[in-house]
């Protein structure tokens, strides 16, 4: 055997080095395998819901199972509820397990998000339209804003809706398309807002987003104007009760609005990832009145996120306990009286609640569903 010369043994050092360091990143991201046992479960959610109608399309990408989730043709919390909070549920879940693991490289046998394709989307509402884009830009800040839209087969119309909402500013990678629609619509939209606890001055330029859709100003704004701080507060007192447990990675909220030209409606739509009104209100330092107030229902009925909504409307004070804070509610309801027409809904858990005035008639519904929303949805829309 030749012995080896100085160069070839530093280049062998090299080497070693190199795999040896490799080896060493291997380690400390990658799951092994023994731990597979532990996405049981959420293996077995992706699966049901797809059984129960979930689009999911497999991506063969290194025998992993990454999966693409199919958007359906029409996304809408009034009409399509079901549809529309199973496919945004699939994502908040399986972003929420990359986000646990750190970034981790998870099992072969663990379900994975490639994508989301929107191909199929025809119709999305702005409430919608504003969720989807939240969890969108919570799914981007935990890929280091690395995601790239892929929009070639997208309709024209979904296109130019979700651009005017802003949806592609959360991007880094942005598109290269531009819309060809021809379609006019007679719905404006303006570029939602994300803000974070303690963040002033948001409401002041919606309101001047929304003039510059509708025209005008808009009366009795104030009321709209206190109800909305009122929800912003809210994401800061209630929302994101223990940091270290949150799926985002501060504590955001977004809103929204939107004009319907020949409807004359106004819709403003805010949205906060947090836990939701029915989880914190239950241990606020307004026990006593809420277990006073579902002392009215059936006892069946009184631990229902449905009726825990209705008491966080209807009970005018908060669990702060402060004289001064707690009317937001109340005045959102005012501001729809004063119109003669309009409805306040406020979707979080597994429950909604809405209180709707048409042609100054006063009624409010409940309802209940088994599947949550992940968060708190309030939609105010009047006729104007």
């Amino acid at each position: 055997m030749r012995k080896l010369g100085l160069k070839a043994r530093l280049l062998d050092v090299k080497r070693s080095l190199k795999f040896r360091k490799n080896r060493k990143s291997q380690k400390t991201n990658y799951i092994p395998r023994w731990a597979s046992s532990h996405f049981k479960d959420s293996n077995a959610f992706i699966e049901r819901e797809i059984a129960r109608g979930l689009q999911c399309v497999p991506v063969h990408k290194a025998k992993k199972r990454k999966v693409l989730i199919k958007l359906p043709k029409k996304m809408n919390f009034d009409t399509d509820y079901d549809t529309t909070v199973r496919h945004i549920n699939a994502i908040i879940h399986l972003v929420k397990l990359t986000q646990k693991h750190k970034g981790k490289m998870l099992p072969k046998t663990a379900y994975e998000l490639a994508g989301v394709n929107f191909d199929e989307l025809e119709e999305i509402s702005t409430p919608a339209a504003l969720v989807l884009t939240s969890e969108v830009s919570n799914w981007e800040d935990s890929t280091r804003r690395k995601l790239v839209p892929q929009v070639k087969c997208w309709n024209d119309d979904i296109f130019q809706q979700l651009n005017d909402l802003g949806f592609f500013d959360l991007f880094d990678n942005k598109p290269n398309k531009k819309c060809c629609s021809t379609h006019i619509s007679e719905k404006k939209l303006v570029k939602y807002k994300k803000g974070i606890c303690g963040e002033k001055g948001v409401t002041k330029a919606l309101k001047n987003d929304v003039a510059s859709i509708v025209g005008e100003k808009v009366k009795q704004w104030t009321f709209l104007h206190s109800g909305l701080d009122e929800a912003i507060t809210n994401v800061s007192h209630h929302a994101y009760p223990n940091p270290t447990a949150t799926r985002t990675l501060k504590k955001t909220w977004f809103v929204t609005g939107s004009y319907h030209e020949t409807k004359k409606e106004l819709k403003i739509a805010f949205y906060d990832q947090g836990v939701g009104i029915p989880k914190t209100l239950p241990s606020s330092k307004i026990k006593e009145k809420v277990v006073e107030f579902l002392d009215r229902f059936p006892s069946a009925e009184r631990k229902k996120d449905e009726m825990l909504l209705k008491a966080a409307v209807e009970i005018d004070r908060t669990s702060t306990g402060n004289n001064d804070r707690g009317k937001g509610l109340q005045d959102l309801l005012e501001f729809i009286k004063q119109r003669q027409n309009g409805r306040l809904s406020i979707i979080s858990g597994r429950g909604s609640y809405s209180y709707i005035v048409d042609n100054g008639n006063e009624t409010n519904r409940t309802f209940h569903s088994k599947l949550p929303v992940h968060g708190t949805l309030i939609i105010w829309s009047v006729i104007l």
